[in-house]
């Protein structure tokens, strides 16, 4: 095989993953439900042909976006090079973003708030309630919790599990007051956090 010709499963990927990304900013951009499927391929480069061998349909291909803009909003808050750090990590890189105004506040928090909104309105084999990617997402939250008690940082007397989905709703929520125009005390959220969840002397500094 030619070296400079990219074996086949890594072209499918990345077709896909180009894909995905269009279908995020044409979301972002319009909403989730008005961007045509032509419109999105066009966008990526790619035909109608290329999409249906990715995606079944709008459904799947809605599930899969949906799927990669939370991944990086959790990848965003929860981040790599902090891992050691946990939970202490995560909610100090939260709130200095929020509080600096960094670019990652704009466009793909708005199209997460657009996705939580229709995803909640939508049911999973008619009995659950959110679709797998966002309980996925809480339970992510969750092992950081569980790992900041294990490490006797986070108040042991605190449920990993329940409080993995309060700080993922309240993460969601935080979004949707910013885009409305709310302009809270950021340093005191974050020292309101630290005594609510954290053993004294542990939480993040002001």
């Amino acid at each position: 095989m030619n070296g400079k010709t990219k074996p086949r499963e890594l072209a499918k990927q990345e077709t896909r993953e180009a894909l995905i990304r269009a279908g995020m900013a044409a979301f972002s951009e319009e909403g989730v439900d008005l961007p045509s499927l032509d419109a999105i391929c066009a966008r990526a480069g790619f035909t109608r042909g290329a999409f249906y061998v990715h995606f079944k349909d709008r459904e799947d291909f809605f599930a899969a976006v949906a799927d990669q803009a939370l991944s990086d909003f959790l990848n965003w808050v929860i981040s790599t090079g902090e891992a050691q750090a946990g939970l202490l990590g995560v909610v100090d890189r939260y709130f200095a973003a929020l509080q600096e105004g960094k670019p990652t506040l704009g466009d793909p928090h708005k199209l997460l708030m657009q996705i939580v909104a229709r995803s909640s309105q939508q049911k999973v084999d008619g009995s659950e309630a959110f679709p797998s990617f966002i309980q996925n997402a809480i339970a992510r939250v969750a092992q950081v919790v569980k790992q900041g008690q294990d490490d006797g940082v986070v108040k042991r007397d605190l449920a990993a599990a329940e409080l993995g989905l309060l700080l993922m709703s309240s993460g969601v929520g935080f979004i949707v007051l910013l885009a409305g125009g709310l302009k809270p005390d950021f340093s005191e959220m974050r020292a309101l956090t630290a005594r609510w969840l954290f053993v004294s002397g542990a939480g993040p500094t002001h």
